[in-house]
């Protein structure tokens, strides 16, 4: 029989695709490995590195901030500096710095993005994952109650339905890790969004209101107020973003 008809003919016995018949015969084989078909991952699961890729723009965006110098700025407010222009240079150069932080800040929101439309695919994964289980759990008990039961079969056909059953039982083992690491993913994924949803709703809109007010400080003082609310405004974000994958799991 050609091995189209016998596989229709094994789930014409077998009923639904995870059930066995009740003989130990061929049969039994094609509907064992119509059992261990499952589901595959979305292929940008098997190609993303969605954490990597923020953290790298993290990085990025931290050296940047390590270097605006605010120092500059307030050095080129003198009589001289504003005669040679000096102060307009050093404002433009602290401006300039901002406004590359805020590109970086525009490219980790890319990456928070994808992030968040990964871990949809990661938890729809790990569900389908969780459902194959069960569904392998069954086959595997059954399996293994046929061949209890079935003692006199032909020698040949039950090698080949115990090599189905290992294959089964690696896949089932295999799939309990994949279910650890896709936990594991998404708490690490989970925490460095948190990291970013607080940066981008508030440390980060504090920041830049900062670098504008120190930019356009008119005064002595005015100047001195707005440069103590960038340090602090500055250090907290450069501070926040370095936070480590061990604060994203608490």
């Amino acid at each position: 029989m050609p091995e189209t008809e016998a596989t229709t003919s094994a789930l014409a016995q077998t009923g639904p695709v995870g059930a066995l018949p009740a003989t130990l015969d061929e049969s039994a084989v094609v509907a064992l490995d119509e059992a261990a078909k499952g589901t595959g991952f979305d292929p940008d699961l098997l190609r993303a590195t969605p954490a990597r890729d923020i953290r790298l723009q993290i990085e990025a965006m931290v050296a940047l901030l390590e270097k605006v110098d605010h120092r500059r700025l307030l050095a080129r407010q003198g009589m001289l500096a504003r005669m040679t222009g000096a102060d307009v240079e050093a404002r433009l150069e602290f401006e300039l710095a901002g406004q590359q932080v805020m590109i970086a800040a525009r490219q980790l929101r890319q990456a928070a993005q994808n992030g968040k439309r990964l871990r949809m695919l990661m938890a729809k994964a790990r569900a389908d994952l969780m459902a194959e289980q069960s569904r392998l759990e069954g086959v595997i008990a059954a399996a293994r109650r046929l061949l209890a039961t079935s003692p006199g079969s032909d020698d040949f056909v039950v090698a080949r339905f115990e090599r189905r059953l290992a294959s089964m039982m690696a896949m089932h083992a295999a799939n309990i890790l994949t279910i650890q690491q896709f936990n594991l993913s998404s708490e690490v994924l989970t925490g460095l969004l948190d990291r970013f949803t607080d940066v981008d709703t508030l440390l980060l809109p504090l920041w830049q209101r900062n670098v504008l007010a120190l930019a356009h400080a008119a005064g002595a003082d005015t100047r001195r107020t707005a440069a103590g609310d960038f340090v602090t405004s500055h250090q907290n974000l450069i501070s926040y973003l370095k936070q480590d994958d061990a604060h994203d799991l608490r």
